[in-house]
């Protein structure tokens, strides 16, 4: 219809969940910053390691910092992305880290849930299971 907005690109969802992974793993922080939506919700459940809620781009890099902290080094490897709407991506990470103090390595599968608005990360959330990634909707 005349004067309706065109609905998102799965597709092009799925690239932005790479395009991040793949700045986020080089360290390129100005191209990952640049995928976020200036109000984006941070979201780390409460089961996961440095659990919170932060808003906007200063709140998304707080709480990159606080990971950080934790970390000594990190690598996320998508294993796969889902689009179960036009508006949202779930990826299942896997994520290769090593303890900032400790110096041991730690892998798990994570589940990231994404709104997306505009081409942007409106919402970024951290969730242990597909199940409640999928909640999140």
């Amino acid at each position: 219809m005349a004067g309706e907005a065109e609905p998102p690109d799965r597709q092009a969802n799925v690239d932005l969940v790479h395009a991040g992974m793949d700045a986020f793993n080089r360290g390129d922080d100005e191209a990952v910053l640049a995928l976020l939506d200036p109000e984006i919700e941070c979201h780390v459940h409460p089961s996961l390691m440095n659990p919170g809620v932060w808003r906007g781009i200063e709140g998304y890099q707080r709480m990159m910092a606080i990971w950080g902290e934790a970390w000594g080094a990190m690598e996320m490897t998508v294993l796969a992305v889902e689009t179960p709407d036009d508006r949202h991506a779930i990826a299942e990470v896997h994520q290769r880290a090593v303890g900032a103090g400790s110096g041991v390595p730690v892998e798990m599968t994570l589940f990231f849930f994404y709104a997306i608005r505009d081409g942007r990360a409106l919402r970024f959330h951290v969730y242990p299971d597909r199940a409640a990634a999928l909640a999140a909707i």
